[in-house]
């Protein structure tokens, strides 16, 4: 009983953890980025952009993949 929970879990944990990686790295480069150029705050945000969909899209295609994939 605890082996497949524990199983489920980390996988879970796995499948989330990923996005979050990449959106604490992300963060943290915008964060340096805007430090050193304070008055190009509008450029850098909208340079992000299409990073965070793509993490987005991928996130939501992990949890998906793992849903079929255990349904």
């Amino acid at each position: 009983m605890w082996g497949a929970s524990l199983v489920f879990v980390t996988i879970f944990f796995v499948v989330l953890a990923i996005p979050c990686i990449g959106i604490g790295w992300l963060g943290w480069r915008t964060i340096n980025k805007l430090g050193q150029f304070p008055s190009k705050t509008p450029a850098i945000q909208t340079g992000i952009l299409l990073k965070l969909i793509i993490i987005e899209i991928v996130s939501v295609a992990l949890l998906l993949m793992f849903y079929k994939i255990l349904q």
